[in-house]
C-alpha cells in the first residue's frame, strides 16, 4: 500500500470518528437498589426558658436516592423498606419572643430527580407490612410565643421528578405501612399560630417545563394513613390556622408548554383519616381557621400550552374521614372546613391556542365516606362559618383558551 493511500485512510478514519463524536449525545445511566429493614429515627429536642428564636428540623428516610442531571439520563431504581421510620421535633419553653418553628419529615422510600435534558425513569418502591412511618412536630409554650409554625409530613413511598425534555416514566408504588403525621401546639399566648400535617401512602409529583411527560403509574396502598393537627391556645392575638391532609394514593403532573400524560391505576384499601382539633380561648384581631381533607385516591393533571391525557383507574374500598372540631371562646371570626372523597381525578388545560384533553375516567368506591365539621363557642364570635363535603367519586375537567 502506498504512503498516500495509507495517509488517506488514516485521515478518513479520523474524520469519521470526529463526526460520530460530534453527533453522539452524552447519556447518564443510574442504577439504584436499596433495601432497609432497620429502624431509622431522627429526633430534635429544644428546651429553653426564654429565647428569641427556636427552630427544630428533623428528617428521617429509610431509603433515599436523588440527583440533578444536565445530560439526558436513564434511571432504574428499586427501593424496599420494612423498618420503622420516625421524625420528631419537640420544642418546649416558657417563652419564645420571636419565631418558633418545627419541621418533621419522615419517608419510607424517597426518590427525587431533577433533569435538564430529558429523564427516562423506571422506579419501584415497596413499603412492607413490617414498615411504619411517622412524623411528629410539637410545640409547648408556658407563657408567650410570637409567631409559631409547626409542620409534619409523612409518606411511605414518595417520588418527585422535575425537568425538561422527554420524560417517560414507569412508577410502581406499593405500601402496607401505617403512616401518621401529627402536628401539636400548646400555648398560653401567641401572636400567630400555624400547624399543618400531611400524610400519604404513595405519592408521585411530576413538574415539567417544555417537557413531554408520559407517566405510567401503579399505586397500591393497604396501610392506614392519618394526619392529625391539635392546637390548644388560650390567647391568639392575630389568629390561628390549622390544616390536616391525608391520602392513600396521590399522583400529580404539572407541565408548561409540553405534552402531559398520566395513566395507570390507583387502589386504596387502607383507612384514610384527617383530623383537625382546635381549642382557642380569645382571638380578637385575627380569625381561627381549621380544615381537614382526606382522599382515598387522587390524580391531577395540569397543562399549559399543550395537549394532555388523564386516564387513571381508581378503586377505593376503605373508610375515608375528614373531621374538624373547634371549641372557641370569644373573638373575631372562625371558619371550619372538612372534606372526604373516595376517588378524585381532575385535569386542567390552559393555552393561547386551542388544545385538546383526552380523559377516560373509571372510578369505583365501596368505602364509607364521612365529613364532619363541629364548631362551638361559649362567648361572642363575630362570625362562624362551617362546611362539610363528602363525595364517593368526583371527576373535574376543564380546558381554557387564554388571551
Amino acid at each position: 500500500m502506498s504512503r498516500l493511500a495509507l495517509t488517506s485512510i488514516v485521515a478518513m478514519t479520523a474524520a469519521i470518528a470526529t463526526s460520530a463524536a460530534s453527533f453522539a449525545a452524552s447519556i447518564d445511566r443510574i442504577e439504584n437498589d436499596q433495601d432497609n429493614s432497620a429502624p431509622v429515627d431522627a429526633t430534635v429536642e429544644v428546651e429553653a426558658v426564654t429565647t428569641e428564636i427556636a427552630t427544630a428540623i428533623a428528617t428521617a428516610q429509610s431509603n433515599s436516592a436523588g440527583g440533578s442531571f444536565t445530560n439526558e439520563t436513564e434511571i432504574d431504581s428499586t427501593q424496599v423498606t420494612n423498618g420503622a421510620t420516625s421524625a420528631t421535633t419537640d420544642i418546649e419553653a416558657d417563652s419564645v419572643w420571636g419565631l418558633s418553628t418545627g419541621f418533621a419529615t419522615a419517608q419510607g422510600n424517597a426518590l427525587t430527580v431533577d433533569g435538564e435534558d430529558g429523564l427516562d425513569i423506571d422506579a419501584e418502591q415497596t413499603a412492607g407490612a413490617g414498615a411504619s412511618v411517622s412524623a411528629l412536630s410539637a410545640l409547648r409554650l408556658n407563657t408567650y410565643g410570637g409567631n409559631t409554625a409547626q409542620s409534619a409530613i409523612a409518606s411511605a413511598n414518595a417520588v418527585e421528578v422535575m425537568g425538561s425534555g422527554n420524560m417517560p416514566m414507569n412508577v410502581r408504588q406499593s405500601s402496607e405501612a401505617d403512616v401518621e403525621a401529627r402536628s401539636e401546639i400548646e400555648a398560653e399566648e401567641v401572636e400567630t399560630a400555624l400547624a399543618t400535617a400531611q400524610s400519604a401512602g404513595n405519592s408521585l409529583t411530576v413538574t415539567g417545563y417544555e417537557a413531554n411527560i408520559i407517566a405510567l403509574i401503579d399505586q397500591e396502598n393497604s396501610g392506614n394513613v392519618r394526619s392529625t393537627v391539635d392546637a390548644d391556645i388560650a390567647h391568639a392575638n392575630w389568629g390561628v390556622t390549622a390544616m390536616s391532609e391525608a391520602s392513600g394514593n396521590t399522583a400529580s403532573s404539572q407541565n408548561d408548554w409540553g405534552y402531559g400524560h398520566l395513566q395507570g391505576g390507583q387502589n386504596n384499601s387502607g383507612e384514610v383519616r384527617a383530623t383537625t382539633t382546635l381549642a382557642v380561648g380569645t382571638f380578637g384581631d385575627g380569625p381561627v381557621v381549621g380544615s381537614a381533607h382526606a382522599v382515598g385516591n387522587n390524580a391531577l393533571v395540569s397543562n399549559i400550552g399543550a395537549d394532555a391525557y388523564s386516564g387513571v383507574t381508581q378503586n377505593n374500598s376503605a373508610a375515608v374521614t375528614g373531621q374538624v372540631s373547634m371549641q372557641l371562646g370569644t373573638g373575631m371570626a372562625a371558619y371550619g372546613t372538612s372534606s372526604a372523597i373516595g376517588n378524585a381525578q381532575s385535569a386542567y388545560i390552559c393555552a393561547t391556542c386551542p388544545v385538546g384533553l383526552n380523559a377516560p375516567v373509571n372510578q369505583v368506591n365501596s368505602g364509607a365516606i364521612s365529613s364532619v365539621t363541629q364548631m362551638r363557642a361559649n362567648g361572642y364570635v363575630g362570625g362562624m362559618t362551617g362546611s362539610a363535603t363528602a363525595v364517593g367519586n368526583v371527576s373535574t375537567f376543564s380546558t381554557v383558551t387564554g388571551n
